[in-house]
């Protein structure tokens, strides 16, 4: 692809009032688009979207004067040059149509988003999105049925056309969805043996958080989990304190998807992008989480997760090590910020090999 940039919607800024200034504002770290522009038409424009792991991903279509801002050098942006831009979904290919579309305002684009992919994603005004399957448009408003779980809603959410901001059309994840549900009763049964696994956070925010993947092997204090992605691919695989287990869930609508995500990607041969799982040795007893932070090597990115910090995954590099724990250098922002202190004893889980280390590690040899 060609240079990235990085937009961001008014909607997805948040104003501070001090001392009567309001022009203070605040960006979200994760309230922002990535892409290639790839062209304007009628106020809009139209972008070539990468997702969060690096893949090509869909068109959207952005509302111009709801921009913030565009940016062609961020940290972000530094981050993503060090990655490379993979097309394991055969995006380039669906969105060769989409880029296209021929449309003077909103309507005329929903017109062929409707003919062509009535599951779509849409960004209001206020920053809130929807995702759902268009059921009525006119030049007013578009109902649809709104993407709940592992289902669709039976009743309608109206959304006037006056408030889009934003367009997403073609993405992976509304794609496999889709295809999901119309084959749902081949994935009533959970197979693949998958486990959504609970954790005792003591912020209260952090409750109903979980992970999903298989379980590789376990002893009395470890698990030894291959951990999930979003699309079913295979994000990490880490050590897990049973301690810190608060519950274990074999069966659910969930997991009968992600049954299906698994199979999906695995025909499709994107199952372990990074090839995670050649990188660990499962022969031998299990290492304890203390075990593997003593023996880290310095200088290599390391992700935690800790019941009792409020960001429930940490990525750093291991400053200092003692008899009760350990200092992280936080990778945060895309740079190395301040240190947090962490007991063994409050560890949840460690990643012995993952995805986004193996992106970040690569990001901050290249600074």
């Amino acid at each position: 692809m060609n240079k990235l940039v990085q937009v961001t919607l008014n909607a997805d800024q948040e104003k501070y009032n001090l001392d009567g200034d309001e022009s203070i504002t605040f960006i979200d770290a994760n309230s922002y688009y990535i892409g290639q522009i790839v062209a304007r038409e009628h106020g809009w424009i139209v972008l070539e979207s990468v997702d969060q792991t690096g893949n090509q991903g869909g068109i959207v279509f952005i509302k111009e004067d709801q921009i913030a801002k565009i940016e062609d050098d961020t940290p972000v942006l530094h981050y993503y040059a060090t990655t490379e831009i993979k097309d394991p979904f055969d995006m380039g290919h669906l969105n060769s149509s989409v880029k296209n579309w021929d449309f003077t305002d909103i309507y005329d684009l929903l017109i062929n988003v409707a003919d062509a992919q009535p599951f779509v994603t849409f960004e209001v005004d206020t920053g809130v999105t929807y995702t759902g399957l268009i059921t009525q448009l006119d030049k007013k408003e578009v109902r649809i049925l709104e993407k709940n779980g592992t289902s669709i809603e039976h009743f309608t959410t109206v959304i006037p056309l006056q408030d889009i901001v934003c367009v997403d059309v073609n993405s992976i994840d509304n794609n496999l969805f889709i295809h999901y549900l119309r084959q749902k009763q081949n994935y009533e049964f959970n197979e693949l043996k998958l486990v959504e696994i609970y954790f005792d956070y003591t912020f209260d925010d952090q409750f109903g958080n979980f992970v999903i993947g298989k379980v590789l092997k376990y002893d009395e204090d470890n698990i030894l989990l291959e951990s999930l992605n979003e699309l079913g691919q295979v994000e990490s695989i880490a050590v897990i304190a049973r301690s810190h287990v608060a519950h274990v869930t074999e069966e659910s609508e969930r997991l009968n998807y992600f049954n299906y995500l698994v199979n999906w990607q695995q025909k499709n041969h994107s199952f372990d992008p990074d090839y995670l799982e050649r990188s660990i040795n499962l022969n031998g007893p299990i290492k304890s989480i203390t075990e593997v932070i003593e023996n880290w090597p310095d200088g290599h990115v390391i992700k935690i997760s800790d019941s009792i910090y409020h960001y429930p995954d940490r990525l750093g590099l291991i400053a200092d090590r003692g008899d009760e724990g350990f200092d992280l250098k936080i990778l945060t922002e895309y740079d190395l910020g301040e240190i947090s202190d962490h007991n063994y004893d409050d560890l949840i889980s460690v990643d012995l090999a993952g995805s986004e280390m193996i992106k970040m590690q690569r990001f901050i040899d290249h600074k």
